[in-house]
């Protein structure tokens, strides 16, 4: 029984309508270093093949798959770099030497054909485990040829089943096959976490000390999702390929605080007190550092800060988009779908953005110009010179508190007092508006009641007073109150302003400090006030 790998990347290519892969070299690299670690991979052979010919490519996998193994043998074979998807569906692997015609196109026939190299190798090989992964656009191409007719049952040694697994060849794809990948500065990143799985045991889910193929695949899949939710990483396998043992997992404290940071993130990347406390009393059990525990909960939060500077970054090209164009053309939508594709972001993540720019949006070009001299009007002789001063300094946890303050006054209570709904659909139009231009002005029109509105109607609210649940669900959703079907708490709010809708702290006093239902009565009543106040 031996392990072999043969791990090719393809950075760089004569010809100079293919893009460089810069990333690629850290990737092989990086598969290298797992599989040959003794205590991990423990792979008896892993041979680099960079920037290779398509001659030399494919002589180096016949020799994998024909010559080296034998029946018990586990074959690997690992392929980073581009990935061209004919007309005819069949996937090639582009090599450093690949052509391309005049008109940019590719000769296929420079090109290695994953198709030859399935009929001629694999299905031809002696070993009976094989695993193929592809970090390229378009892999999961390769799968369409794959069929059935090797499911022969072969009895096998009890021995080696429970060394190596079962029997069968497994293909692990970054994407499917009409799908390009996706790259980053540090390489492939469905690479990028197939290594992580390996190498820090976190791909061990049913934790018996050993990593199959399916195990890794359904890591590293979940891990690009979250951040890249565009991505689909994909598994194809005959007969019980998904079961081959690639990796060993031992056992460590760093391991086991790993998985129970996995099991208690949210998925938009926060924890609920109840799973912080968990985390804390872990870490003391396994007699971890401070600093250690710290270090690992930022490798676990890593793609979820990766989906959120995404969001951001989206959100800062449309917002400037919007300011060029009030009205987006055809030609600049087709632009922000493109730039929202390289940014691997699905239609579902892109939504609320548009919704809640366009409500400012509206916001913006309906109201009159703000006047340079903030007008702090009130009807009940409240000071907002302190609001002001908050939002103008850009502290708006600060502020968020102290809107609930000068609320409270405008309607007669004190501190710690919660408004009653008549109070709100009573609550005096000059504060009301005072409040909500200091918000939008001062936040660039991201933030206000007057923008809470425009988004509550957008998803069917009525500015009637009455509670409607399911315009009240959609608002959470939109503005993110609610995560994952669940009102956030408001000690679990995010401060700045590519985050949660704000003011929200007056409506939270007295009921939990959450945002269900009670809230939603309060909010949908002051729509309502909104409304008849002009505002």
């Amino acid at each position: 029984m031996a392990k072999y790998a043969l791990l090719i990347g393809i950075s760089e290519y004569q010809s100079k309508s293919l893009k460089s892969l810069p990333g690629v070299a850290k990737d092989i690299e990086a598969m290298q270093r797992v599989l040959l670690d003794s205590k991990i991979g423990g792979f008896d052979e892993v041979k680099l093949l960079p920037n290779p010919d398509s001659f030399t490519m494919q002589s180096e996998v016949e020799q994998l798959f024909m010559e080296k193994c034998q029946k018990n043998d586990i074959v690997l074979l690992y392929f980073s770099g581009h990935g061209y998807r004919h007309e005819d569906g069949n996937l090639f692997f582009v090599s450093h030497n690949t052509e391309t015609n005049p008109q940019g196109q590719l000769r296929i026939g420079t090109a290695v054909d994953a198709k030859f190299i399935h009929e001629r190798y694999m299905s031809r090989s002696k070993s009976k485990r094989q695993v193929l992964i592809l970090d390229c656009c378009f892999s999961g191409a390769f799968a369409e040829g794959m069929s059935a007719k090797e499911a022969v049952v072969v009895s096998i040694n009890n021995e080696i089943a429970a060394q190596l697994g079962g029997e069968g060849r497994a293909v692990l794809t970054s994407s499917t096959a009409t799908q390009v990948s996706f790259e980053d500065a540090g390489g492939g990143v469905y690479t990028r976490y197939l290594v992580e799985g390996i190498e820090k045991g976190a791909a061990d889910t049913n934790n018996d000390g050993v990593i199959t193929v399916d195990e890794l695949h359904e890591y590293a899949k979940r891990k690009v999702q979250e951040a890249k939710p565009a991505m689909k990483p994909e598994i194809y396998a005959v007969k019980e390929g998904y079961k081959i043992c690639l990796a060993n997992a031992p056992v460590s404290s760093e391991l086991e605080y790993r998985k129970e940071v996995e099991q208690c993130v949210r998925k938009d990347g926060s924890f609920s007190v109840v799973g912080r406390n968990i985390l804390n009393r872990k870490q003391r059990e396994f007699g971890l550092t401070p600093e250690v525990a710290a270090a690992i909960k930022e490798e676990v939060l890593k793609p979820f800060r990766e989906f959120q500077e995404s969001l951001q970054e989206y959100e800062t090209v449309l917002a400037e988009a919007l300011e060029e164009e009030a009205i987006l053309s055809d030609e600049t939508r087709e632009e922000l779908k493109r730039y929202q594709q390289s940014l691997k972001l699905r239609d579902e993540d892109v939504a609320p953005i548009h919704e809640r720019l366009d409500a400012i949006n509206r916001v913006s070009t309906s109201s009159p110009p703000v006047s340079t001299e903030d007008d702090l009007s009130s009807e009940k002789g409240i000071d907002y010179s302190k609001l002001r001063d908050l939002l103008k300094a850009e502290k708006w946890k600060e502020a968020d508190y102290e809107t609930y303050l000068v609320m409270i006054q405008a309607v007669g209570k004190n501190e710690k007092d919660y408004f009653e709904l008549e109070e709100l659909l009573n609550f005096p139009c000059t504060d009301l508006r005072t409040i909500d231009k200091l918000w939008v002005k001062y936040s660039n029109g991201r933030f206000g009641f007057s923008v809470q509105k425009e988004i509550y109607l957008s998803v069917g609210g009525k500015a009637d007073g009455k509670y409607y649940e399911e315009a009240w669900n959609k608002f959470g959703d939109r503005i993110g109150w609610k995560v994952d079907k669940k009102w956030i708490d408001y000690y679990e709010v995010t401060f700045n302003t590519s985050a949660h809708l704000l003011p929200m702290f007056w409506c939270c006093v007295g009921r939990g400090f959450g945002f269900g239902g009670v809230v939603g009565v309060g909010v949908c009543s002051l729509a309502s006030r909104l409304v008849n106040c002009n505002i």
